[in-house]
């Protein structure tokens, strides 16, 4: 390992650590979750003490990375003019004003919600953590780049989303090139687990070149993230850019 590799990956397993850490000192350690998946609960645990009813509205809705005005339909420009406050439908000429509002509003979301949620879905998880970095720059530091991931497609579930941080860019379908300075957070994951490292919402994105010295590392989680699955980025910031949205 070069010294700047391993540079890297020591302020990643800081940064993991402290992320872990401000997770725990939220309601997310404990909260409840609107979807476990029996596929994904640990058998120790029974699902019926790990859910909670579902609730709507909570995560305001957002355009995603890559979209232009013409991947909408109708029923979408006006759902999206109305949740970003705009006098009407989304229209060519306010498409940009939405996006940028819509992700104001959803990092503003995040960071009211992160400290208040005892339940959750995943996509409230993946908001609550980005709102977490976005009130909390200290956590990553300058210059880090932070991820919204949605699966489109699991194998006996309806898509998922979850956190990448600090990845390399790349295939987002092969985790190996990730680079050495990534990780992930899903505190849904986590909270249908039953021990260490299942119980960590953050995950390592590699296991220190194979050798499984990271405590983040958790193997089954990969697993889970790569078995038969249809990846996407919705969002992307940079922790810069969080610690100015959603005040």
């Amino acid at each position: 390992m070069s010294e700047n590799t391993h540079g890297t990956v020591n302020l990643k397993q800081t940064q993991m650590a402290a992320v872990q850490a401000a997770l725990d000192m939220t309601p997310l350690a404990t909260a409840k979750v609107w979807n476990p998946w029996r596929h994904v609960v640990d058998s120790s645990l029974d699902v019926a003490d790990l859910e909670a009813p579902a609730k709507r509205g909570e995560v305001p809705d957002i355009i995603a990375d890559g979209k232009t005005f013409a991947d909408l339909k109708a029923v979408q420009l006006g759902n999206l003019g109305a949740a970003a406050g705009l006098d009407g439908p989304v229209t060519g000429a306010t498409f940009e004003r939405a996006r940028v509002e819509l992700r104001k509003r959803y990092v503003a979301a995040g960071r009211a919600k992160y400290q208040t949620a005892t339940s959750a879905n995943c996509t409230l998880f993946a908001c609550c953590v980005i709102g977490m970095f976005a009130d909390r720059p200290d956590l990553l530091g300058p210059g880090v780049t932070v991820e919204l991931v949605n699966i489109l497609a699991t194998v006996g579930g309806q898509g998922h989303a979850y956190v990448l941080v600090g990845r390399a860019p790349g295939d987002l379908h092969k985790i190996g090139t990730y680079g050495p300075s990534c990780f992930f957070v899903d505190q849904w994951y986590a909270r249908q687990q039953a021990v260490k490292p299942g119980t960590n919402g953050v995950k390592d994105a590699t296991s220190i070149h194979g050798d499984g010295t990271s405590p983040f590392w958790d193997l089954d989680f990969v697993g889970f993230i790569t078995d038969d699955t249809k990846l996407a980025v919705r969002l992307t910031f940079t922790s810069d850019e969080l610690a100015e949205l959603g005040r």
